[in-house]
């Protein structure tokens, strides 16, 4: 019984942090970027247009393992090093607030692209997103909500 409810409530949290996804590739799409395979996403930055792929496998994490990265997009102008985007999303309590140490350490660390975070949902335990905000320096460089990105991509940061 314990198993049914674990595996709904993650089809939930799965479900609402989609849709955080769908709504930044949404913003992407609309800023004229275009989707390209993972295997594709390094040889397409060399065409010199806008680019995103989904879930970028590249690098290791500080385990040693594969990395995957929510979004990585390319920009000649405004990104021409290539940037990724993450994507967490809590609504209700749960533990992906704890693994936010885990994520700075990596971006900081391992990371090949400046990175943002874009977290919502407001399920995270008090202290965390003020926590995740304090790390943004070298690597991390913004952690914002979903208002906070959209006003971001509006002054032009896409």
């Amino acid at each position: 019984m314990a198993k049914i409810l674990d595996d709904s409530g993650g089809t939930t949290a799965n479900k609402t942090g989609d849709f955080l996804e769908k709504y930044i590739e949404f913003a992407l799409n609309e800023r004229k970027y275009t989707h390209v395979e993972t295997v594709k996403f390094a040889p397409a930055m060399y065409l010199r247009q806008p680019v995103y792929a989904r879930k970028l496998r590249m690098g290791t994490n500080i385990y040693g393992l594969g990395s995957e990265y929510d979004f990585a997009i390319y920009h000649p102008e405004k990104h021409p090093d290539g940037f990724i985007i993450e994507v967490k999303w809590q609504q209700s309590t749960g533990t992906v607030d704890e693994k936010f140490p885990y994520l700075v350490l990596n971006i900081q660390t391992k990371y090949p692209y400046k990175t943002m975070v874009v977290l919502d949902g407001g399920g995270y335990r008090k202290g965390a997103e003020t926590w995740l905000r304090s790390q943004v320096g070298n690597n991390l460089t913004h952690v914002l909500n979903m208002k906070e990105f959209q006003t971001w991509v509006n002054k032009g940061g896409l």
